[in-house]
């Protein structure tokens, strides 16, 4: 699992997300659960990408199947939102956010706050 992990980061930094997607969607063949590590990494992926859908749609798989992304895929993905404005799935995340116990940063803050006075 550990090198899996390893080549979707690589495939995801290089923003080569078609075969990270590919690798990952393995996993399940292969009978290995993603861990919250390597759906983040994917979250960070499709962002970098500027795939709000994909992003969001990992986000909320990875919280169906019980896990709860960390801080920095909320607040890339409500960021992206933000950018594409889809003001309310990002409150709608905000909210899912601070509801999981994770405080939302100053820089998404200033984040939101910068992109909505851009409109």
């Amino acid at each position: 699992m550990q090198a899996k992990f390893h080549i979707v980061h690589g495939l995801c930094m290089n923003g080569n997300m078609k075969e990270a997607s590919k690798l990952f969607k393995s996993l399940g063949e292969l009978h290995l659960e993603p861990n919250s590590v390597i759906y983040n990494t994917m979250i960070h992926g499709y962002c970098k990408e500027g795939s709000s859908f994909w992003a969001l749609r990992l986000l909320n798989e990875m919280v169906d199947n019980g896990m709860v992304p960390n801080v920095a895929s909320f607040c890339s993905t409500i960021g992206l939102l933000c950018r594409d404005g889809k003001w309310k799935e990002a409150e709608l995340l905000l909210g899912q956010m601070i509801n999981s116990g994770l405080k939302p940063t100053v820089s998404l803050y200033n984040m939101v706050y910068r992109v909505k006075s851009d409109v």
